[in-house]
C-alpha cells in the first residue's frame, strides 16, 4: 500500500517534471572510471567482422571477461545517457548509484529494471537493437523527497521510451556512483553524459503588478474592449484568477525576474489560450499567430546575476483560464513560478494506439519524416511486431520498426487535424529517397526523387493472402512491384521487381559508410546512430560507390531482387 500511494504520488508530481529541458549533459571523461578488468580503447570493431579488434585510445570502454567499472562521480538526482555496443551473446548491467541495476542484453530483454529482490520489471516493449549495433539509454532518476524510495522517473531505450514513474524502496542515503557489470560476452561503452540536479530555485519574480482587460471574441482576434484596464493593481504571484467573471480576457503582468548567480537557463510557459514573455525588453516567447491548448513553449537565455524587467501577457479564449510559467537550469528541475492554482493539471488524453492482433493492420496517414510532413504515407503493421512506412508517391520506405506498432492519437483526438501516425517501437529510418531508377551505368548518380506524375506512377496495391500490399508502379515503360515481409529474426525483407525497361537498378540503402562484413552482409553505419544491416543472397554482387552525403549500395535490377534489412 505504501509503495502503490508512493507511485500515485509520484505521478501527480510528473507534470512539473515533463517540461523539455534540453541543456547541454556533460561529458564523463574515461579518466574518471576505476576501470578494474574493464580496458580503453579509441574504436571497437563490429563483432560480424572476420578478426574483431579494438584500436588503441581513450573514447571507449570495454570487457570480455565478467567484471565492473565504477565512476568516481557520485551521484543522487541526475540525468545519465550513454551509448553501448553488445557482442554476441552478451549479457550486462548498468547500475544507478552502485546498485539499482538496469539490464543491457541480447540474450533477453534489455532495460529490465532488477528489483531489490532480484526479480525483474520488465520494459513495455523490447527496444533492443540487434548485434553489434550502438545504442543508446537514458535515465532520469532522483532520491524521492517524501519517503525512503528511489524514483526511475523515465528510462529511454534507443529513443522508445521503456520505464516511466517506478518506485523502487531504497532506505537510508539514495546516492552513489554509475556502474557497469559485465556478466558474459563483450560490452563497449561510449558517450557516458549526465546532468546532477540540485535543490536550487534561482529564480523568482518579484515587483509584480498586473493589468486585466475585457476582450471580445475570436473575430477581433480578442482585442481589449477599452484602452481602460477593468482592473489593476499589484501581486505577489503570477495567476490568471484577476479575470474571475470575465468569459474572455487579457491578464499583462509586469515585473522582475531576479536571477541568483550567472548562468544559463530556460523559461516555460504552459497554458490555454494566447501568450508570450518578454525579458530585459525582449520577446523571448513570442506571440503565436493562433491559440494553444496546453502546448508548453521554452525560451533559452543566459542571464546575469541581478533583476531583469519581465512581461508576461495572457489572453483567455474559449477554454478554461489556464497559465504557468516554469523556470529550469542545466543542474535545476522546471519549478513553478506561478500560483499553484493558475494551473490545474492538465487533462489526460488517452493515448490511441492500433495493436495488430491476428491480422495484419494497414493504415493511410501523414507521417512525419525528416522534419516535413510526408502526406501519401501508408503504414503496415504485422502481428509479428514488424511494422514500417512507405512513401506511395516515392515507391519507398520511411521507416521499419519493431515492438508495438502506431501511436494514432493525431488522427483522431478531437478533429485530428494532424493527421499523424508516429511509430511506436524501436526503428530504423531509410533515406526516404527512391528505390528504383534507370541509370546509364552503375557509376552514374542514383537520383533522389521521381516525378510522380510523369516518370513514376503509382498503380495501387494488392494484398496477398497474408494481408500484405504488394505495392504496384509504372516507369520507364516497366511495370515494378515492391513488397515488405517481417524476416524471422526480426528485420524486415523488400521485393522489389520489374517486367520491362531497361537499365534498372535498386537502391539498397543509404549511409555515412558502407562495409561489407561477410559475404551478403553489409553493415550501414551513420552519424546519428541509425545504423542496420543489409543481408542478401551471397552470389549477388551489389555495387557500393560514393555520394554527396556518404556512400551508397546499389544492385542491377533484371527480375527481382529481395534482401533483409536488420536493426
Amino acid at each position: 500500500m505504501y509503495l502503490r500511494f508512493l507511485s500515485i504520488l509520484w505521478a501527480s508530481l510528473l507534470c512539473f517534471q515533463s517540461y523539455a529541458q534540453e541543456f547541454p549533459l556533460n561529458q564523463l571523461p574515461i579518466d574518471n572510471w576505476e576501470t578494474g578488468s574493464w580496458k580503453t580503447a579509441g574504436s571497437v570493431d563490429n563483432p560480424y567482422k572476420k578478426k574483431p579488434g579494438f584500436k588503441a585510445g581513450n573514447q571507449i570502454l570495454f570487457s570480455t571477461i565478467p567484471g565492473r567499472t565504477t565512476s568516481k562521480l557520485i551521484t543522487a538526482d541526475a540525468k545519465v545517457k550513454f551509448d553501448f555496443m553488445l557482442g554476441k551473446n552478451s549479457d550486462g548491467v548498468f547500475y544507478i548509484q552502485g546498485k539499482h541495476g538496469i539490464i543491457l542484453s541480447n540474450s533477453g530483454t534489455s532495460g529490465a529494471i532488477i528489483r531489490p529482490d532480484g526479480t525483474l520489471q520488465l520494459a513495455n516493449q523490447n527496444a533492443g537493437k540487434a548485434i553489434g549495433l550502438w545504442q543508446t539509454l537514458e535515465v532520469t532518476f532522483s532520491d524521492a523527497p517524501f519517503g525512503e524510495a528511489l524514483i526511475i522517473e523515465k528510462v529511454t531505450l534507443n529513443n522508445v521510451v521503456i520505464h516511466q514513474g517506478y518506485v523502487i524502496p531504497a532506505k537510508g542515503i539514495n546516492e552513489g556512483p554509475l556502474a557497469f557489470e559485465n556478466k558474459a560476452g563483450t560490452i563497449a561503452i561510449k558517450n557516458v553524459k549526465y546532468l546532477k540536479y540540485n535543490k536550487e530555485k534561482p529564480l523568482r519574480l518579484s515587483d509584480l503588478s498586473y493589468e486585466m482587460y475585457e476582450t471580445f471574441d475570436w473575430n477581433q482576434q480578442f482585442a481589449p474592449k477599452s484602452t481602460t484596464p477593468n482592473d489593476k493593481g499589484t501581486t505577489n504571484a503570477l495567476t490568471k484568477d484577476f479575470g474571475a467573471g470575465y468569459n474572455r480576457f487579457l491578464l499583462i503582468f509586469r515585473g522582475n525576474l531576479d536571477v541568483e548567480k550567472d548562468g544559463s537557463y530556460s523559461l516555460v510557459a504552459d497554458y490555454a489560450g494566447k501568450a508570450s514573455v518578454k525579458v530585459d525588453g525582449k520577446e523571448v516567447i513570442p506571440t503565436e499567430s493562433g491559440e494553444t491548448y496546453r502546448r508548453p513553449r521554452a525560451a533559452y537565455l543566459d542571464l546575469k546575476k541581478g533583476k531583469h524587467p519581465i512581461e508576461i501577457r495572457y489572453n483567455k479564449v474559449w477554454w478554461r483560464a489556464e497559465l504557468g510559467l516554469f523556470a529550469a537550469g542545466p543542474e535545476v528541475r522546471a519549478y513553478p513560478l506561478h500560483a499553484e492554482t493558475s494551473l490545474p493539471s492538465p487533462q489526460a488524453v488517452g493515448e490511441i494506439n492500433i495493436t495488430p492482433r491476428s491480422d495484419v493492420e494497414v493504415i493511410r496517414s501523414f507521417v512525419m519524416f525528416n522534419g516535413k510532413k510526408r502526406t501519401h504515407a501508408i503504414s503496415v503493421g504485422t502481428p509479428a511486431g514488424t511494422h514500417y512506412t512507405f512513401d506511395l508517391d516515392q515507391g519507398t520506405p520511411l521507416y521499419a520498426w519493431r515492438g508495438d506498432f502506431a501511436d494514432v492519437t493525431e488522427m483522431f483526438h478531437e478533429r485530428g487535424e494532424p493527421q499523424l501516425l508516429k511509430p511506436k517501437g524501436v526503428k530504423t529510418t531509410f533515406s526516404g529517397k527512391t528505390s528504383v531508377a534507370m541509370l546509364a551505368n552503375a557509376n552514374a548518380s542514383f537520383p533522389d526523387t521521381l516525378d510522380d506524375y510523369k516518370d513514376f506512377i503509382f498503380k495501387g496495391y494488392a494484398l496477398g493472402g497474408e494481408g500484405l500490399p504488394t505495392y504496384k508502379y509504372q516507369y520507364k515503360g516497366a511495370e515494378i512491384t515492391e513488397k515488405f515481409e517481417p524476416s524471422a529474426d526480426g528485420g524486415i525483407t523488400t521485393t522489389i521487381s520489374a517486367n520491362g525497361g531497361n537499365s534498372l537498378y535498386a537502391r539498397l540503402g543509404e549511409a555515412k559508410s558502407i562495409t561489407q562484413l561477410d559475404k551478403g552482409f553489409y553493415i550501414l553505419e551513420t552519424t546519428n546512430g541509425n545504423d542496420s544491416y543489409i543481408r542478401l543472397d551471397a552470389k549477388l554482387k551489389p555495387v557500393i560507390k560514393n555520394t554527396r552525403d556518404g556512400q551508397e549500395i546499389i544492385i542491377p535490377l533484371a527480375g527481382s531482387v529481395s534482401f533483409t534489412t536488420l536493426w
